[in-house]
């Protein structure tokens, strides 16, 4: 009995396995195949060269500048990219047939949504990874502190990706999800005018004051907790959304 036991346990552990193994490559697959997300890419690193080509044409001779210093102004660029990411990769499943195929191929929507965020997550830490060390390697100094900033701007990219794709998958609209991220992300930095230190508090205002060297410790950490929190509450609606409305 013992044995037949160690058996069926065993068995179900490799079932368990399994099905996050086809969760996660389904959810890889979708990612790499979409034509949105790459063309989303193609913007931030357009965006990110575009910037970086400015800086550089512009620098006084002889002018040493470290990432640091550019941080701010390269994420309001490049986080464009990633909040057309996230719509794009919530709008897919919800205004073509994508969705009824992700249920097919995982049908417990607890684990599918778990592993869209897997899958979401470390593909926006690859990408920013990516432009952030491009970026750094062409800055004309290298130093911790522009090290912090690009560690920061990669974290905070990623955030923007999982918080435009929350919103796409809670509010189950192309259009209304664009708008709430833009609103929230890209013009949130220029609201900050209207709303005093209330701006403070969203997460566009907040993930440049996390981005930028010179803020206070206490001041970038609460930014970046705001940041994270968004991103989080975003994935939560979208999660709940997806486990209690239909396909």
């Amino acid at each position: 009995m013992s044995g037949a036991g160690a058996t069926s346990r065993v068995r179900a552990t490799a079932g368990v396995t399994t099905a996050w193994g086809r969760a996660l490559h389904a959810e890889l697959l979708k990612v790499v195949t979409l034509p949105a997300i790459w063309w989303s890419a193609a913007v931030a690193g357009a965006a990110a060269i575009a910037t970086m080509m400015s800086v550089l044409q512009n620098v006084v001779d002889g002018q040493d500048f470290g990432f640091e210093e550019i941080a701010p102004m390269w994420a309001l660029a490049v986080q464009i990219g990633f909040v057309a990411a996230g719509v794009a990769a919530a709008g897919a499943e919800h205004s073509t047939a994508q969705g009824m195929t992700s249920l097919l191929v995982t049908p417990a929507r607890g684990r599918l949504a778990v592993a869209r965020l897997m899958v979401l997550t470390g593909t926006g830490l690859v990408v920013a990874s990516v432009l952030v060390g491009a970026s750094l390697a062409a800055c004309p100094t290298m130093s911790r502190a522009a090290l912090w900033a690009g560690g920061r701007t990669v974290v905070w990219l990623t955030a923007v990706l999982l918080l435009a794709d929350g919103l796409g998958a809670a509010l189950r609209s192309v259009i209304g999800a664009s708008t709430a991220a833009v609103m929230l992300v890209i013009l949130a930095p220029q609201l900050a005018v209207f709303l005093g230190d209330a701006a403070r508090w969203l997460p566009g205002q907040a993930g440049q004051i996390w981005v930028t060297a010179g803020a206070p410790q206490a001041d970038a950490t609460t930014a970046g907790l705001t940041s994270l929190a968004w991103a989080a509450a975003a994935q939560m609606a979208g999660i709940v959304r997806l486990v209690r409305a239909d396909a």
